[in-house]
């Protein structure tokens, strides 16, 4: 009975093998493809980085910094504006006046710095009812936007960066204090 049941499952094992080598998901890409979440993953080598050699933006800043439309180092709130504007109807792909959480996240993951800020559709929609208006989106960027505004309601893009890290003045990095090693 053990040899029968055994060569039974062998049979099995062996007939599901052939199906799946003939189904359409083995010739495309073998059906197991990699999902990866917003923030996984490393930089995108197929785009050419929009921030400058050893600097970083703050969250929202390569955004941000993309509005300035003279190029005068400053984002005012006609350009924060249209900018937004501008953004909503490139996250829009199917031009229905509201996005979805995909088309959101496309729009997010196509943007040339990764910013995983804007990439978290449930930030953009809290009502959570699966759509994002322009009401929402706006909301949203211009809640971050706050953050870097002078008095005035202007952005300088000097503050969007983040400077590099200062090296170290004992010399190179050595193990850090606590979890395995001694300082």
């Amino acid at each position: 009975m053990r040899r029968y049941l055994a060569c039974l499952a062998a049979a099995a094992a062996l007939a599901g093998v052939a199906l799946a080598a003939e189904s359409p998901a083995a010739e495309v890409g073998g059906g197991d493809d990699i999902v990866r979440l917003p923030g996984e993953g490393g930089p995108r080598p197929e785009r050419a980085s929009a921030q400058p050699k050893g600097m970083r933006f703050v969250p929202a800043g390569g955004l941000f910094a993309s509005f300035d439309a003279d190029a005068d180092g400053f984002v005012t709130r006609e350009e924060l504006a249209t900018g937004i504007r501008a953004a909503f109807a490139e996250a829009d792909t199917n031009e229905d006046g509201t996005l979805t959480a995909l088309e959101q996240q496309a729009w997010a993951a196509g943007l040339p710095v990764r910013d995983d800020t804007l990439a978290n559709p449930v930030r953009f929609d809290p009502n959570l009812d699966r759509i994002i208006t322009f009401e929402e989106f706006e909301s949203v960027l211009l809640q971050i936007a706050r953050s870097y505004q002078d008095e005035a309601g202007v952005i300088d893009i000097r503050n969007l960066l983040v400077p590099e890290r200062e090296e170290r003045r004992n010399g190179p990095p050595g193990p850090r204090s606590g979890y395995g090693g001694q300082r």
